[in-house]
Order: structure tokens, then sequence, then C-alpha cells
């Protein structure tokens, strides 16, 4: 059995910060393994069929049954491809939101099939949950376009809609132990928070070592 706690999920709203953070974490720290269902975006069963939509608008095309198929088919293989085979080296692995936030979203949005939240509980679960709290009207400051799923397609409507998402996400994770990390934060203490929970060492370690 894979050791408790080398698996994170890093959550927060959109615009909260998350991928700012995760990509100085990964620039900086490439023993540690970051994850998103992004990554695997393309790898996908109607790139022939709308071949000219991004994959929000891809996802909003959809009906409920094959939006919720393809998100757990992309959650899965997240967790397969990326999480499973760095956990077996002993690598630290954050995920970017792992299956919580898109599920969250389907809840507020009433627009998924319901086995999309039994698949994804299905999945292992990340040792830790870290929260980059980020206050919804600073995110919305930070955002000059906005996908359908980001607004529920009014930008006007980002910080209810974020606001209704976020209650949703720690509703969801509620059984994974909990971090919360001030968004607030300058990046570069952010960026400091973040490895030394996923790994204590890097602590005691001189910058010039790393």
């Amino acid at each position: 059995m894979l050791e408790t706690g080398q698996f994170f999920c890093l959550l927060g709203v959109d615009a909260s910060g998350k991928t700012t953070l995760l990509n100085a974490i990964s620039d900086r720290y490439p023993d540690i393994t970051i994850a998103h269902w992004k990554q695997f975006s393309t790898v996908t069963l109607f790139p022939d069929l709308l071949p000219d939509l991004d994959p929000p608008e891809t996802l909003r095309r959809l009906g409920p049954n094959s939006r919720a198929a393809q998100f757990c088919y992309l959650a899965a293989l997240e967790y397969d491809m990326i999480v499973r085979p760095a956990l077996a080296q002993r690598h630290p692995v954050i995920v970017d939101s792992y299956w919580y936030k898109f599920a969250a979203k389907m809840k507020v949005l009433d627009m998924a099939a319901p086995f999309l939240y039994s698949v994804c509980r299905s999945l292992p679960k990340p040792g830790k949950v870290l929260f980059l709290d980020t206050p919804v009207e600073i995110a919305y400051q930070r955002k000059h376009e906005m996908n359908f799923f980001e607004c529920n397609g009014r930008p006007a409507d980002f910080v209810p809609f974020q606001q209704l998402v976020k209650a949703t996400m720690l509703h969801l994770a509620a059984d994974v132990p909990l971090l919360r990390i001030d968004g607030r934060a300058p990046l570069e203490e952010l960026i400091q928070q973040v490895v030394e929970i996923v790994n204590p060492e890097y602590g005691r370690i001189p910058v010039s070592m790393r």
C-alpha cells in the first residue's frame, strides 16, 4: 500500500492562484509531481465530432451522461497515468483540484448524471487537501476572460457562483484532512508553505542545494 500523506490535492476557486503556485513549484522542485486532468483534455472521444471547440465548450455541448462519463475517464486516467506511478516511486504528488472542483460545479449547475459522484468517490483519496483560500472578490478581479463553467455563463455572476462552488467542494472533500492556506500571501511565501507541507525535509535544505 502506498504511504499515506504522499498524495495531496490543491483546491481553490477559479483564479485563486493555484496554477501560478503549482507552476512555480514544478519549476523549482522537480521531485514533486504536479498533475491536472487537463493534461489529458485532448485524449477524448470527440475531436473528430467537435474539432473546433475548446474543452470547456465541448463539455458544455455534451449531455449529462456523456459529460459525466468523459470526466470520470479523465479523472481516472490522471490517477493511473500520473499519480500512481509517482507514488510508486515515493515522489510526493500534488493534484490540481483532482475531481472535486469539477464535481462541485456539476452539482451546482445540475449538469451531470449521478454516476459521476459514485465513480469519482471510488478513486483513491488524497492524504490531505490544501485549500488555497483566496477571497472570491479578489479572484474576480484577476479574471479577464471566463468560460461557462467559471461563471454559469454570466460573468457578472462569477462571485456568487464561485461561492457556491467553494462550499460544495469543501463538502465533497469533507472526509479528507484539510489545511487552509491564505491565498493573499505573496507567492514566495505560498511556495514555501506548500513544499514544507508536502515534504518537511525541504524546510531544512538551503535553497542553493535544492
